[in-house]
């Protein structure tokens, strides 16, 4: 009798972002800082890091995924060069079975780029002309980089867009409905109409507006930063299960030695609500140097053995 071939992460990834109930939990980072894969790999701080490396950590830990970065963030003080970004993304396709996300400015980083913080927080607010027209042209100008990112080999897509602190989100929800989510929902659709899954990314406390966020038709949110008050066991009671959760696992908690046991313990207290659903096991933000390694590599070895069927205890 014939074994049927294994199915490859990147197939493994497709299938749970289509709805297909998860047989294992899937694990992957927003972002692993490239010092830190240094350390992993044994290479000085100021070593160039082969993409090769990365690979081998990666698949060292068991994940599913990596994420090519075309932003850094609207708060970044540097930005990656779209053509090495998109050299990369196509290295991840062709190189690897990994399914490959590529990581987008949603619209608010766009406006603050634009006008600086404070005057996008007034426009939003107000709804203006210069705000319209500037989504307008954002709306066309992402449509172009989803078409280049596609035709790179993109699995998926996350816009990132970091519209909340700790309290709740930057500007009123009444705002955000007005003038935000109109314009997410159509940077979503454009992603979905090229085949691709969508996912929203944003620090911070999002239960003010996590109906909004549902209603965009995102296929899941990246996130969920446990010192804002999100949590795995909340989103998914007010999602349906094949809704995607990533992350919620806290960097204080990586920072700080835990034995096995502490690693199982932890482990259940995040995951048990959300057995059998769809969930890719991460932090909230990515990796950041300077964590543990050993602690990593027990983390990620106990999390691929994680039992996640629901039946099981």
């Amino acid at each position: 009798m014939n074994q049927s071939p294994e199915i490859t992460p990147r197939v493994y990834l497709q299938k749970l972002l289509q709805g297909q109930k998860p047989s294992r939990l899937a694990l992957g980072e927003l972002v692993v800082d490239p010092t830190l894969v240094r350390e992993a790999v044994g290479l000085s701080p100021e070593a160039a890091l082969p993409l090769d490396a990365e690979k081998a950590l990666l698949k060292r830990w068991g994940h599913d995924l990596v994420t090519t970065p075309f932003s850094h963030g609207w708060g970044a003080t540097q930005q990656p060069d779209e053509k090495e970004a998109l050299f990369r993304l196509s290295y991840w396709r062709q190189e690897s079975d990994l399914f490959v996300f590529a990581l987008l400015d949603g619209p608010f980083s766009v406006a603050v780029r634009a006008l600086g913080w404070e005057q996008a927080l007034v426009q939003l607010a107000q709804n203006t002309v210069e705000w319209t027209t500037l989504m307008a042209d954002a709306v066309l100008n992402f449509g172009l980089l989803a078409n280049e990112v596609a035709q790179a080999g993109a699995d998926g897509v996350i816009i990132g867009d970091d519209i909340a602190y700790r309290r709740g989100p930057y500007a009123s929800p009444q705002h955000l409905r007005r003038a935000y989510f109109p314009y997410l929902t159509l940077f979503a659709l454009t992603i979905q109409d090229l085949g691709l899954p969508v996912l929203f990314h944003s620090d911070g406390n999002l239960w003010p507006i996590w109906d909004d966020l549902l209603q965009t038709g995102v296929n899941g949110v990246q996130g969920l930063d446990p010192y804002s008050a999100m949590s795995l066991a909340l989103a998914r009671e007010r999602s349906a299960p094949e809704f995607c959760l990533w992350g919620n696992l806290d960097l204080g908690w990586l920072s700080r030695p835990h034995d096995e046991e502490a690693i199982q313990r932890h482990l259940h207290e995040l995951l048990d609500p959300v057995k059998g659903t769809a969930v890719i096991f991460g932090t909230s933000g990515g990796l950041t140097p300077g964590l543990p390694l050993s602690l990593l590599d027990q983390l990620y070895q106990a999390a691929r053995a994680f039992p996640f069927d629901k039946t099981v205890s």
